[in-house]
């Protein structure tokens, strides 16, 4: 054997090489957020709905997630359809909307309303950042994972989770927008934090944060399983 094919052979090793440690095996499920017909989330709700200066209702429910159903779309994807049902009392349940989660190269899709977002991505790591928007027309958003591992709630620790920020701002002036979602391995969401309000931007108030509209809820999980 000539040394040029030596050569040749020692380069095609190493290459391969090189390439098996570099690629990152595609994960085939979302572990953060398990997708099988027939599980279920229940989430104790907190909800403030402000209308104008002084005008806020406020309200205490539960929620009910559960995948009642799955398809292939015309790409091949699986689509997990979501039924959100809210109840007073956990005996009597009504159906407020629909909405589906496809996990397809990486990411974990949510499609609520025709408001498609993103908000997780395999494999997690602190500080991973992407656009949550990127599948929808609207502005870049930049979602970010700020903690992995234990998470303490209400009392319940959960020991592998992942925390990911999608928007932390408060100008203290004209806006408040603080949002976030945490995933438990093998379980799903545990939590979601909305925080969106407008505060009085006339002369009078500017800066004072009188809230003149906007909603705040805040979703934490109570159980889990499947039917």
């Amino acid at each position: 054997m000539s040394r040029n094919c030596v050569w040749f052979i020692i380069f095609l090793l190493v290459f391969q090489h090189c390439k098996i440690e570099r690629e990152t095996p595609e994960p085939l499920v979302s572990v953060y957020q398990p997708l099988q017909v027939g599980i279920f989330w229940v989430y104790e709700a907190e909800e403030r709905v402000y209308f104008g200066e002084g005008d806020v209702e406020e309200n205490r429910y539960f929620v009910r997630d559960r995948v009642v159903s799955q398809y292939f779309n015309e790409v091949g994807e699986q689509v997990f359809i979501i039924n959100r049902e809210v109840s007073s009392n956990r005996l009597e349940w009504q159906n407020e909307m629909a909405f589906t989660y496809i996990f397809s190269r990486g990411r974990l899709i949510k499609n609520v309303l025709n408001h498609i977002s993103i908000p997780l991505v395999y494999p997690p790591s602190i500080q991973l950042r992407w656009d949550g928007n990127v599948k929808n027309s609207l502005d870049p958003e930049w979602f970010t994972i700020v903690h992995m591992g234990n998470y303490t709630m209400a009392s319940r620790t959960f020991e592998a989770v992942v925390k990911v920020v999608q928007s932390e701002d408060d100008d203290q002036i004209t806006i408040r927008d603080n949002r976030f979602e945490v995933y438990a391995l093998h379980i799903g969401m545990v939590e979601s934090y909305y925080e969106v309000l407008n505060y009085c931007s006339r002369s009078e108030c500017l800066g004072e944060q009188i809230i003149q509209s906007g909603r705040f809820i805040h979703l934490k999980l109570l159980t889990h399983g499947a039917e």
